[in-house]
């Protein structure tokens, strides 16, 4: 074990350690330097680490005690008995694993960094995570590689970058595209290693392969302050646990999306957040155990994600706008009351009429913030999913079935219309051929055409033709009396549907 006892703005750059390394931050070494704004008190440049920890055990006297890693390779991150509470610290640009659980630390920011198996950031006061892509430079990650053997920089990209953080005061968690064309080269010394042919920054093919995944417990003491996650794109995003401070997610694309026994204490808003699919991959939303009452929906995507998983979750109250859901039935049966999202196949005994609970839910939240349109698709689809429900009586089923062919559960002007057309032409045709008064030999009357449209009214006398025509048999009266049934049900069917803005849920 080596141990560095690091100097106050003495960098060390381009250090070779086969040996683990621990880094002991002393009050004695501080004592009586003079503070150099803008400047990090202690920093380690392109320096390769087989174990790496971080200790202090004195409290310093210092305005802040900045540790930087820039451009690192650490196998294994250990950083846990730390005392003095102004103390930071911050990796750029690393490679890494490994494990922080320091309460006293003031902050670990990452930046740009690539994970080698995962991190566990545990009991932090503030964790900042970003991927500022103005500035990711794959020619020092190609200098780590070289030393790893690792030789081709896609395959890495594609690992899983999994961050765990549990029981975090604050978490902000960001990235940007931006584009600069300023090169940035850090040249060993005496050119120890060899240069790499390739752009100075990471395209946007190689950015997209990045596989990040974040799992955030918020801590059951409701010690948390906010959380903030902005204009990134994430293989997956999960939210476990009852937050005490505010949650705020926008501008993400995400693959996976789940959250667990969530109920946020000071509200949580989601806003622009649609399905991440670099590689065709499919995209999950699951919800399990969680009470959204206090949740904003904005501009989410739920209709664009191949799967999503209402499990045991109240959202009645969740407040829902500018939010996309499927067009038609077939594709809601992709929400699924299913315990775990990865197993569609598992489902409850009850699973039709869990998805009826799950659209009355939806339909309610949407009604509560005046989204008609979507509230009455939501009615149209509970009552499809009603019909499937085995207790469900043939009478009932009946009703459905009639209601689902006729105007689509009353979304639907266009049906009843078209039934109506199919029912009332050749009812009065059939009519006036039992009357005889079709296919005669005489000329044909021309005011046969107009009759029609005493035919199809409701109100017409039986013997609306009798005059001119002599008396009706039974079987003509028959379908008169039979037409005037189903005439009366489509043209229901249709002010029903042509209402539909317009009445009350």
């Amino acid at each position: 074990m080596r141990i560095i006892h690091p100097q106050p703005y003495v960098p060390i750059n381009a250090q070779f350690f086969k040996e683990p390394v621990t880094i002991k931050l002393r009050a004695a070494d501080f004592k009586g330097v003079a503070v150099i704004p803008g400047q990090m008190a202690v920093s380690f440049q392109f320096c390769f680490f087989p174990d790496l920890f971080i200790e202090n055990d004195d409290d310093i006297d210092f305005e802040e005690v900045s540790l930087s890693f820039q451009n690192c390779f650490v196998m294994n991150l250990k950083v846990e008995n730390i005392k003095s509470k102004n103390i930071s610290l911050r990796l750029h640009g690393c490679v890494f694993a490994g494990r922080i659980s320091a309460p006293e630390l003031m902050v670990v920011s990452l930046n740009n960094c690539l994970l080698k198996y995962g991190i566990t950031l545990l009991n932090l006061q503030k964790v900042e995570l970003s991927y500022t892509t103005e500035n990711i430079f794959p020619y020092w990650w190609k200098q780590l590689f070289y030393q790893l053997n690792i030789k081709d920089l896609k395959s890495f990209l594609t690992e899983e970058q999994r961050y765990q953080l549990h029981n975090i005061g604050q978490v902000l968690i960001r990235s940007s595209r931006k584009d600069t064309d300023k090169p940035g080269f850090y040249r060993f010394p005496n050119n120890t290693l060899p240069e790499y042919k390739f752009g100075y920054k990471l395209s946007n093919e190689e950015y997209a392969l990045l596989k990040v995944s974040i799992h955030i417990e918020f801590p059951t003491d409701e010690t948390d302050k906010n959380t903030q996650i902005e204009n990134v794109s994430l293989h997956s995003l999960a939210l476990v646990g009852n937050p005490g401070g505010k949650v705020t997610i926008e501008n993400v694309h995400v693959g996976n999306w789940y959250l667990s026994e969530f109920s946020p204490k000071d509200g949580a808003s989601f806003y622009n957040i649609d399905p991440r699919k670099p590689h065709n991959e499919e995209t999950k939303i699951g919800i399990h155990r969680c009470n959204l009452d206090k949740v904003w929906f904005d501009n989410v995507y739920f209709g664009d994600f191949d799967r999503l998983s209402f499990y045991r979750s109240k959202f009645s109250n969740a407040i829902f706008t500018s939010c996309s859901f499927p067009e038609d039935y077939a594709a809601y049966e992709k929400f699924l009351p299913i315990e775990n999202i990865h197993y569609p196949e598992k489902q409850t005994a009850n699973h039709h009429k869990d998805q009826y609970e799950i659209f009355l839910q939806l339909k309610k939240a949407l009604e509560a913030t005046g989204n008609i349109y979507e509230a009455l698709k939501l009615q149209a689809i509970s009552q499809m999913a009603l019909h499937k429900i085995t207790t469900i009586g043939g009478g009932d089923k009946f009703i459905l079935w009639t209601n689902r062919v006729s105007n689509d559960h009353g979304l639907s002007i266009r049906k009843p219309f078209i039934w109506f057309l199919r029912i009332t032409i050749p009812g009065y045709l059939l009519y006036l051929l039992c009357a005889g008064l079709l296919f005669q030999p005489t000329k044909f009357d021309p005011d046969l055409i107009g009759y029609y449209f005493s035919f199809i009214d409701l109100t017409h006398k039986i013997d609306f033709l009798k005059e001119k025509n002599g008396d009706l048999n039974a079987l003509s009266l028959t379908l008169d009396y039979v037409a005037k049934l189903f005439v009366g049900y489509i043209i229901f069917q249709f002010v029903v549907a042509f209402r539909k803005y317009g009445k009350k849920s």
